[in-house]
């Protein structure tokens, strides 16, 4: 295990809210990166890395895991980049750029960042390989209660996951790290808040790793783009939730069941397709508009066309699958993933002892399910805008996605 600080040292964008007005004033709370380190009696590594960050892109993992894999001889499929979804991190590459009034200057501070912070990934991985020692996984499941789905005008009663995921890592007969997953956007604090924070997964990392001296506690975010904590909004509200999120897991940790076996690990990019773009001429008429995410769009979506000659017709996703033995299925999804990919997975394979993750490797925009692309809304594809993309997905995307998990699902048994 490592963790290292990757707290921006000068003010930079916050990415999340289109809503702010300013970039960051100050630190309520670090942000971290922390990297788990496993290696398997055939002596195969797999490298976990949580971030408090919104996401990475698609340009910054393919950085960093050649960088790793030159480095540290782990390959892409053994190497997962997972985000907590912070909406007080900072904005990293060319992420969410339409949202915000940005100048050159700032541009230039937040790739700047972004190269610094691609070097800490990378060191940390390398900390964590360096610190590997005998070890026994022990792995379980408990929940929580704070997320609810935020879909009210479409499905008033709106399915959420409320499992948390569990792995935990001892050392000598003591607990080292703990690995666990809550499928809820990491929104507690809104565009008010103007100073750096993890957030409640932030607040519970802490927390446990206060409790219990010598443990380091690593968050991902499961499959909850469209699942909000409540209530929201205050500092109040997020060390309510982080706490209780900290005591769910503590008090899981004692009974925990040992896992053996080998790790098997497989990745794949499937493209999912776009509904058809806007022509040329009417993505012109949009550049007036008063709605100035719109008109900033539109004039990048024109950028992008004179610079490659056209408009990108599909997204790649990158999907990963991770086992542990016969006792865990780590299954990690770029893109802010809808709570229907973890209900699905967990129905369709109860034998595999699915283990959900968002937010990995790309967060490229959101990952809606046939249902929701249905409904329509901002997870359905108008959040899109603010990524960057021309536009909505269209209806096979979760048809496409399954038919490659459950290939990949089938490889790694």
């Amino acid at each position: 295990m490592a963790t290292v600080d990757i707290t921006p040292k000068t003010s930079l964008w916050m990415a999340g809210f289109a809503a702010r007005t300013q970039p960051a004033q100050g630190t309520s709370q670090p942000l971290h990166a922390k990297a788990l380190a496993i290696e398997d009696v055939r002596g195969r590594r797999l490298v976990v890395v949580t971030l408090d960050l919104l996401g990475v892109t698609g340009p910054m993992a393919d950085r960093i895991s050649t960088a790793v894999r030159a480095r540290y001889k782990v390959p892409r499929e053994r190497l997962l980049l997972a985000s907590s979804h912070t909406h007080s991190g900072p904005v990293v590459d060319t992420q969410l750029l339409v949202a915000y009034d940005v100048t050159p200057q700032q541009i230039a501070d937040i790739e700047a960042y972004t190269g610094w912070l691609e070097g800490q990934i990378v060191d940390v991985v390398g900390a964590a390989l360096k610190g590997l020692a005998p070890a026994t996984l022990h792995a379980g499941e408990t929940t929580a209660g704070f997320a609810a789905n935020r879909r009210v005008q479409y499905t008033p009663d709106g399915p959420v996951d409320h499992r948390v995921p569990l792995l935990r890592v001892d050392i000598g007969g003591a607990p080292k790290a703990i690995l666990f997953s809550y499928a809820c956007h990491n929104t507690t604090l809104q565009a008010s808040n103007v100073e750096w924070h993890g957030d409640y997964a932030g607040v519970a990392q802490a927390a446990i790793e206060a409790a219990q001296p010598g443990l380091t506690a690593l968050f991902m975010t499961g499959c909850g783009a469209d699942a909000n904590p409540k209530p929201r909004g205050t500092f109040a509200d997020v060390e309510q939730h982080g706490r209780a999120l900290a005591r769910a897991v503590t008090d899981a940790m004692t009974g925990l069941a040992p896992i053996a076996g080998d790790t098997r690990a497989a990745i794949e990019f499937v493209d999912l397709p776009f509904e058809k773009a806007l022509t040329p001429d009417e993505w012109k008429t949009r550049f007036g508009l008063a709605d100035p995410y719109v008109a900033r769009h539109a004039r990048l979506m024109e950028t992008v066309k004179a610079r490659d000659g056209k408009l990108p017709t599909s997204q790649p996703i990158p999907l990963q699958v991770w086992r542990f033995g016969k006792a865990v299925t780590l299954v990690a999804l770029g893109g802010e993933v809808v709570v229907d990919y973890a209900l699905r997975l967990r129905r369709e394979h109860p034998d595999d002892h699915v283990w959900p993750v968002g937010y990995a490797n790309d967060v490229f925009g959101y990952v809606p399910s046939k249902r929701v692309l249905t409904e329509g809304g901002y997870e359905g594809g108008g959040a899109l805008l603010y990524y960057g993309r021309p536009g909505p997905f269209d209806a096979t995307v979760e048809d496409r996605i399954f038919t490659t998990l459950e290939r990949l699902l089938k490889e790694t048994r």
